[in-house]
């Protein structure tokens, strides 16, 4: 029982000096942060009166100005020429300024390069200590020299932890007066269920996510820490089993990629294979091959980009811009596109809109991917008849529909049309085009927006894919 306690007053303890030191530790860094950022004011404060002193001081060499005016406000100075040269330097006499390094790559430079100004601390190899650097770009020609750089060393800092030691004494005596009380606690608790919960976490530590405890001794905070371990046992049982899942999924998608891609490389790499042996000489067929080689590189790039979207979208960095915009002029360039890409077939494509002043709050481009998602996969599986891009006014929403006289998908397929590179008939489908990911990313997307997709479709008749989409109408 003893080694127990003794062990439980060690994490006590330790506990303990974690909220002392991490206060301290947090106030320590406050206050030097907050001196920093009045060293760093003050420095700028500086580097803008040392542009108006440059102007009336009677020094004719750039030294000559740094050490006068080092001199004058107790701050090094440097002087730097576009090049990176130090053509001024307040620590350093002039026969020592020529073994000055290029300045161009430090840090604070190549900030006032881009942004007009910048600062860094680093130690200083010349004066052997820690400075904050601070540089600003200035007017060559007006001025001489293309940046003005001013440092103060950090031991003139104030030591923060004087700021906030009456604090500190404050967190210290509270902490003690805890420990002290926890220990007269811990003498009151009963051996068999402390024992029970060390030998419990030792067993779920060591993989048996099963184990559960299972005490009652009237006492909150062990009967809370049972049924917080229980639960944390559960918890990560689930993880667990989520984790395997989810591993199962990266085994199948890594296995669908390997597939996608060997497909047309394959391809592309035997029509190469034949146009090196000899079929390179025949106009037709080389041709032919040619034109079949870029048809698999276009799919590999669409299966790229394709894979790339999905990729993002789960991993969460699927980005979103929303913004009101009107849907109608959205739709017509779709609608004109569509119109053009079905030239060749004996497809109408219909627009059909209630009112061409219907504004919508989204990712504009976003929903632009998912209707022309679904208008091309209503295109792919319908040879005639028509297709329609159809928007009706539900309550605070507008509910777009993409509906055509294609095949059809049957029962089985329609609870998985959605899931990544499910294809009804491969073959087939690989035929027609497309990677296989249109419609999950699509489902993301809308999901994203706060909606859902439905399809509903029959074989040999068509299908109707919908989502709506919240409107709101500018003032």
């Amino acid at each position: 029982m003893r080694r127990i306690q003794y062990r439980l007053l060690a994490i006590i303890i330790s506990i303990g000096l974690i909220g002392i030191i991490t206060p301290i530790l947090y106030t320590n860094s406050l206050a030097l942060d907050q001196a920093q950022e009045g060293i760093i004011d003050k420095l700028r404060s500086h580097a803008n009166a040392i542009l108006v002193y440059s102007g009336s001081s009677q020094k004719d060499t750039f030294q000559g100005l740094a050490i006068e005016y080092s001199d004058a406000s107790r701050l090094r100075v440097t002087l730097i020429a576009a090049d990176g040269t130090v053509i001024g330097e307040s620590s350093l006499p002039n026969n020592q300024l020529s073994q000055m390094d290029n300045h161009i790559d430090r840090s604070e430079i190549l900030a006032a390069q881009e942004f007009g100004e910048g600062f860094s601390t680093r130690y200083s190899t010349t004066m052997k200590t820690e400075f904050i650097y601070f540089a600003k770009k200035v007017d060559q020609n007006h001025h001489g020299f293309k940046y003005v750089r001013l440092a103060q060393s950090l031991k003139s800092v104030k030591d923060p932890a004087s700021i906030y030691r009456e604090f500190y004494y404050l967190i210290i005596g509270f902490m003690i007066l805890v420990i002290i009380i926890a220990w007269f606690l811990l003498k009151n608790w009963l051996t068999d269920p402390i024992q029970e919960l060390t030998q419990a976490a030792d067993d779920i530590s060591k993989g048996d996510l099963s184990r559960r405890i299972n005490i009652n001794t009237g006492g909150v905070e062990i009967d809370n820490l049972a049924t917080n371990m229980n639960q944390m046992a559960m918890t990560l049982d689930q993880d667990f089993r989520r984790i395997k899942r989810m591993e199962k999924v990266r085994s199948e998608f890594l296995g669908n990629v390997t597939h996608e891609l060997k497909t047309p490389i394959s391809s592309i790499s035997g029509y190469i294979e034949t146009l090196l042996e000899g079929a390179i000489k025949d106009e037709n067929v080389n041709i032919d091959f040619l034109k079949r080689a870029l048809e698999n590189v276009k799919r590999l790039e669409e299966l790229v980009t394709d894979l790339v979207e999905i990729s993002r979208i789960e991993t969460g960095e699927l980005q979103m811009n929303y913004d009101y915009f009107n849907i109608y002029n959205l739709l017509k360039d779709i609608h004109k596109d569509a119109q053009q890409r079905n030239s060749n077939k004996n497809i109408k494509v219909q627009l059909e809109v209630p009112d061409k002043k219907l504004f919508i709050y989204g990712d504009e481009s976003r929903l632009e991917q998912v209707i022309d998602n679904l208008l091309s996969n209503s295109m792919r599986y319908t040879d005639q008849g028509h297709i329609r891009i159809k928007v009706l006014r539900r309550d605070k929403e507008l509910v777009f529909s993409i509906i055509d006289t294609g095949i059809g998908i049957s029962r089985k397929a329609i609870n998985r049309i959605f899931e990544r590179f499910y294809r009804a008939d491969k073959a087939r489908d690989r035929r027609k085009g497309g990677t296989g990911l249109g419609l999950a990313i699509s489902k993301h997307i809308i999901e994203a927006h706060g909606s859902n997709i439905y399809v509903d479709s029959l074989e040999g008749k068509g299908s109707t894919f919908s989502f709506g989409i919240t409107t709101i109408s500018p003032e």
